[in-house]
This record gives structure tokens, sequence and C-alpha cells, in this order.
């Protein structure tokens, strides 16, 4: 029963020490349907990626131009050429191998695991904060 106790405890320490570590790996322009042109001083409300989850078999590729990117100004309009940057998980960097062909950002995911995608507006809200949203890259 002692070594149950003292395992649990060193357990429960080392749980304590895992952070995830979220890095900058590039940035692309948000670009959607009925998007209108990025007006001087706007700010974005709202991020939306479309589709949320994208599935995926391991070994192949998916690029963000395949999905719908918008960034919502004040008006409630998407806009076209908000910079989003793009963030990972430090730990799933080398499993996603990330490539830039043609300014383009892609990922071809070695093994199977959900790998969230962070994307942040450059552009402030009108209360100054950033807004963004995640997807998910689901690998089977």
């Amino acid at each position: 029963m002692a070594f149950g106790l003292s395992l649990g405890c060193c357990l429960a320490a080392a749980a304590q020490d895992f952070k995830v570590v979220w890095i900058n790996v590039g940035e692309v322009v948000s670009a959607g349907k009925n998007a209108v042109p990025m007006p001087s001083g706007a700010k974005v409300v709202r991020v939306d990626v479309e589709p949320a989850i994208v599935p995926l078999a391991a070994g192949k590729q998916v690029c963000l131009s395949t999905l719908q990117l918008n960034a919502f100004g004040t008006q409630g309009r998407a806009l076209a050429g908000v910079p989003l940057t793009i963030e990972i998980r430090q730990d799933q960097r080398l499993d996603l191998q990330l490539t830039r062909p043609n300014g383009d950002f892609c990922m071809r995911p070695v093994r199977p695991a959900e790998y969230p995608i962070r994307l942040t507006s450059k552009l402030p809200a009108p209360d100054d904060t950033r807004r963004g949203a995640q997807i998910f890259v689901r690998v089977n």
C-alpha cells in the first residue's frame, strides 16, 4: 500500500510538470466566400475556419488553402486579407511534417492523433483583444 501511495504521488507530480507549448509557425490571410477587401483600420470581431474538423489518413496532405478562413469585421462582413498567425503544439511539430509550397501552408501527419491548429487575427478586436479559431486535424 505504501508503494501505491508513493507511486501515485510521483505520477501526480510528473503530470503537473506537463505544459502545452504553442509555437508560431507562419502566417496566412483570410479569404472567405463573399469577403470584402479589408478597410484601413479594420477591427476583427470573429474568426471562423471551415471545416473545424479535418479528417485525414496518416501520410496524406492537407493545406490551409483548402479551408475557408474567415475573419469578420465590426459590420458582420467577412474581410479578405486579414493576417492570421498559425500556431501548433510544439510537441507535434515533427509529426505534422509542415511544408510551405507556393506560399501555402501544408501538413502531412505521419501518425494517428488529433492535431489542433490555432489561427489568430493579427488585427485587434474593438476591445483590443485578439480573436481566433481552432481546427482539429484528426488522423486515423
